[in-house]
């Protein structure tokens, strides 16, 4: 994670270091939309080829699900918002230019409902839509552009990971950081108050906020070390605490239960981030002793682990178990199919997922579970046919694209595996290889027409759009 910040600091150091626009008054005007779509690209190109960011498609899809809705019924402004998940044990969060919002694992651990968890992400949409870093900016138009561009560096530097924000610091003289960290630290109370609004309108408990303060400041009395990364990047001052329990005054109370995955997509991060033996001896433990918050979390985390030390007649017994609680959802049946998968059962996982599938339309994981049953059992045109039903729902996921890749080149078809590898890159953020692999497909040769002027209209495509891109 930490040579991915720097990659982003050097980016964002060296693309506006050169041809500088004139300010204005306005701080909209400071970097146009060409500028922040270079940036995210290449942010997000970062992101994904990071081995500390989680790919996990159920996952991922209950943040940007949770994200979404929030963004949904809470804003006016509705911004297209990234979300991701970094394997970080440090309780942080932070919002970036392009729209995107970034969650460590530890936050999610840290969270005690997910009315915390929304309320975080309620203050991180709320400085995308306020527009926090640009006002960085504009309230440092005396001075150079550079200049205080890597103030801006800086900031973003300690949102993610406070221990690089020295190295972004020597950019800059210390008194110029300091009056950029206290002008952000005076945006957090317009972060709270549009937060908590977003939080209400979207059918959370707003008590959230607090109850997450609560959770941080207890955090920090256990800590024997530095504060939690969250303190640190979002101070919670006694001015905040107070502002928010006023402003809570003029809101009804919200009695918001917790959905069951909120405590299954915890239990699925633990086992996935941690040492599966430690993780499946916590719990063990938590089941001998009763001490679980969630029961079923706590069995459905313990097969997890179980598989992934293939410890197979081990997780069978324990799902048999959570199976007998008769609980319906979607993470249950992905479960039960990634464990009669492990059992070499493949047609009892294939017609589950269908099963699924039926009362579950799009569902992604039953979606690539059944793409990839198929495929390994070497029928490239009943895949293709497959995802082909989900092309329109699914044109911006990049493992679509990668599905469909490996089902053309299973069946020799070369320049529609380059023209899906080309996609998958693109939905990546990673235009040079989009670019290539897509000049690929226009080389190989084809008795399709229709594919060939396909894809030498989209390379050209991709080649205007890379050269605005850097021309910016």
């Amino acid at each position: 994670m930490q040579k991915l910040l720097l990659i982003l600091l050097i980016f964002w150091t060296t693309i506006f270091s050169n041809e500088l626009p004139d300010l204005g008054s306005s701080f909209d005007s400071l970097i146009n939309t060409a500028d922040e779509k270079k940036i995210k690209f290449q942010i997000l190109q970062q992101v994904y080829s990071s081995n500390s960011v989680i790919q996990d498609a159920e996952i991922n899809d209950y943040l940007n699900n949770l994200g979404n809705q929030l963004i949904t019924s809470g804003t006016d402004e509705q911004p297209n918002v990234n979300f991701f998940i970094i394997n970080d044990n440090s309780i942080n969060a932070f919002a970036m230019l392009g729209n995107i919002i970034g969650v460590h694992t530890g936050l999610l651990f840290a969270a005690n409902t997910e009315s915390e968890l929304a309320s975080v992400l309620s203050h991180e949409i709320a400085h995308l839509t306020q527009k926090h870093l640009l006002r960085l900016f504009d309230s440092q138009a005396k001075n150079s552009y550079k200049s205080y561009l890597a103030l801006a560096i800086a900031i973003l530097a300690a949102r993610s990971n406070p221990q690089l924000a020295s190295g972004a610091i020597s950019v800059a003289s210390a008194s110029q950081i300091q009056d950029t960290l206290d002008y952000t630290r005076s945006n957090e109370q317009e972060a709270d108050r549009i937060g908590l609004e977003i939080l209400n309108r979207s059918g959370y408990d707003p008590k959230g906020f607090i109850d997450f303060f609560s959770t941080m400041q207890r955090f920090n009395n256990f800590s024997t070390g530095a504060a939690p990364a969250f303190l640190r990047t979002h101070p919670i001052t006694n001015d905040r605490i107070s502002e928010i329990q006023d402003r809570l005054t003029n809101y009804k109370y919200i009695q918001k239960k917790n959905k069951l995955e909120f405590y299954l997509i915890k239990a699925k991060l633990k086992s996935i981030v941690g040492n599966y033996s430690d993780i499946s001896d916590i719990f063990y433990n938590e089941i001998k002793m009763k001490s679980f918050i969630n029961e079923p979390a706590t069995y459905y985390g313990l097969v997890y682990s179980l598989l992934r030390q293939n410890k197979i007649i081990e997780a069978r017994e324990t799902f048999d178990i959570l199976n007998k609680m008769e609980i319906e959802s979607t993470m249950i049946y992905e479960l039960e199919a990634s464990l009669l998968i492990k059992e070499n059962k493949f047609e009892k996982a294939f017609k589950l997922y269908k099963a699924g599938l039926n009362k579950y339309s799009y569902y992604r994981a039953f979606i690539y579970g059944i793409s990839n049953l198929i495929l390994n059992s070497g029928n490239s045109d009943k895949t293709i046919d497959f995802l082909k039903n989900y092309k329109e729902s699914f044109q911006k996921d990049p493992i679509f694209y990668r599905l469909l890749a490996k089902a053309y080149n299973q069946k020799g078809n070369q320049l529609l595996e380059f023209e899906n590898l080309s996609n998958a890159y693109y939905y990546q953020y990673d235009i040079q290889n989009a670019i290539t692999l897509m000049d690929m497909a226009v080389k190989t040769n084809s008795d399709s027409f229709f594919d060939q002027s396909r894809v030498e209209h989209r390379l050209k495509e991709l080649l205007r759009e890379s050269e605005l891109m850097n021309n910016s």
